[in-house]
């Protein structure tokens, strides 16, 4: 897969992309930087994100993660195999991985285990510590959401099960060193780290609720009309179904959890520790959760099965509109991959968008089916420099040198203007205010790009000063003249 050449290893070709850009003190930061940026923010698909990362080895292993955590936790929990947590195949395709978020996946995945774990280990509480521990370190170094969604599942368990069992001052004791001891270590980290410095950047939003629950359902949409539709109509029948003919059963120790994710869900921030996605991220963690913590009532076998053949085929069709997408994903990534390879190499190469919105896969799913307003970062791997990667204090070890860090600070902030849809006259204004912040750009690289990101063609295609290099599916590339 793209974007590599081929008989070339990761390791070579990110220390080849990045080492006239980056501060890099060793080949392990290198790619430490590298994946962390493949998995952390530019959205482009969930294929491509895979693709920086070398190979499909690692999506693979996440999306491998969550179902079988999700099918493991469903054993422990219900202590016996069900067929319901199957239902989490339908939502391994999310918005959530569209965005790149592969490792907040893996993390999850990982965090599925660590519950079956906890859960099987209720009358062992030496030993349910011990391992709860070792759990709350490794997802803490895999993703800080999944130490979250840990800490939260194991809260509310522990608080059912102190409920169901009675003997309420004489256990209580126990079930709060089972969640507050693990949590100590991962805390401790999280308060020295850099990361422990941006929790003053939290946006809870209160009065949003019906943004969120529109972000809870958008989560498990991509950007394609007919399977986004077909997939949420047939979990949305299939879930009527279920609680009309109640199917569905709960252990007393879960029920406190069932209730309170789809309030977590709904009430939590849009960002965190300057993070965005929580809603998202929330929503689709807890549906994986809901597939294993809930069990089926032997009733109504015949027509269990039925669904049960149904949603299987929503994830075949689901599977060729997936595999029909990607291919034409395919053909739009090597076009910016040639266009990108013609660039003189020490240059840099900067992105002004026509539009900064943030539109939902269901309101425009042309946007999401493949997301390319990150695409230019592909440009990093042809040693150019990129000031729209996302490298950020507290989040991956490697930043930009010194004398670049403003020129990352100018394009990140070009986002944030008031109009969502720019005009030429923005755009020459954006340009004047770049020639003069940085007059001896010129100097300081061989060239000097810009791609303007205008899918919709809004843009007079003639800029002064610039001679365009290449028109890409939703881009216009130029160089800029001295």
């Amino acid at each position: 897969m793209h974007p590599f050449p081929e008989g070339q290893t990761f390791a070579a070709d990110v220390a080849k992309a990045v080492t006239d850009s980056l501060d890099l003190p060793n080949l392990r930061r290198i790619v430490s930087a590298h994946v962390a940026q493949a998995v952390a923010d530019p959205r482009v698909s969930g294929a491509h994100r895979i693709a920086l990362s070398g190979s499909g080895d690692s999506l693979f292993a996440a999306l491998a993660l969550l179902t079988s955590g999700a099918v493991l936790l469903s054993r422990v929990v219900n202590r016996r195999w069900s067929v319901l947590p199957l239902v989490s195949f339908l939502l391994l395709y999310n918005w959530i991985l569209v965005r790149g978020y592969e490792n907040n996946l893996a993390g999850l995945g990982l965090c599925l285990w660590a519950l079956a774990a906890h859960i099987a280990l209720r009358h062992a509480p030496i030993a349910r510590v011990l391992v709860a521990t070792c759990s709350a370190l490794v997802l803490y170094f895999c993703h800080l959401f999944a130490l979250g969604v840990f800490a939260l599942v194991i809260g509310a368990w522990e608080v059912g099960c102190l409920l169901t069992e009675g003997h309420f001052w004489r256990r209580s004791m126990v079930h709060a060193a089972a969640v507050l001891l693990p949590l100590v270590p991962p805390c401790i980290l999280l308060w020295r780290s850099s990361t422990g410095q941006l929790v003053g950047g939290i946006e809870f939003a209160p009065l949003m609720l019906w943004t969120k629950i529109k972000l809870c359902i958008e989560v498990l949409t991509v950007g394609d009309r007919l399977g986004d539709a077909l997939l949420l109509a047939s979990l949305a029948a299939a879930t009527v179904v279920a609680l009309a003919r109640r199917w569905l059963r709960c252990k007393p120790e879960c029920r406190l959890l069932v209730v309170l994710m789809p309030l977590i869900a709904v009430f939590a921030p849009l960002y965190a520790f300057s993070s965005f996605g929580v809603v998202e991220r929330s929503a689709i963690a807890f549906a994986f959760l809901l597939t294993a913590l809930l069990g089926l009532r032997g009733v109504d076998t015949l027509l269990q099965r039925a669904v049960a053949v149904a949603l299987a085929l929503v994830f075949l069709i689901r599977i060729g509109i997936i595999t029909a997408d990607w291919r034409a994903a395919d053909q739009m990534i090597a076009a910016y991959q040639t266009a990108f390879a013609t660039l003189e190499r020490g240059s840099v190469l900067l992105q002004f968008d026509q539009d900064v919105g943030y539109p939902s896969p269901l309101g425009n799913p042309h946007r999401w089916n493949p997301p390319l307003d990150k695409v230019v970062t592909l440009a990093t791997l042809d040693g150019i420099l990129v000031p729209l990667l996302y490298l950020k204090v507290g989040q991956q070890p490697v930043l930009y040198r010194t004398e670049n860090a403003s020129l990352r600070a100018f394009q990140w902030d070009s986002g944030a203007r008031p109009q969502r849809f720019a005009d030429d006259a923005v755009l020459h204004a954006w340009l004047t205010q770049l020639r003069e912040r940085f007059p001896d750009l010129q100097k300081r690289f061989r060239a000097v790009y810009l791609a303007i990101y205008d899918p919709e063609r809004r843009l007079s295609p003639s800029l002064p000063d610039a001679q365009l290099v290449a028109r890409l599916p939703e881009h216009r590339l130029y160089r800029l003249s001295p």
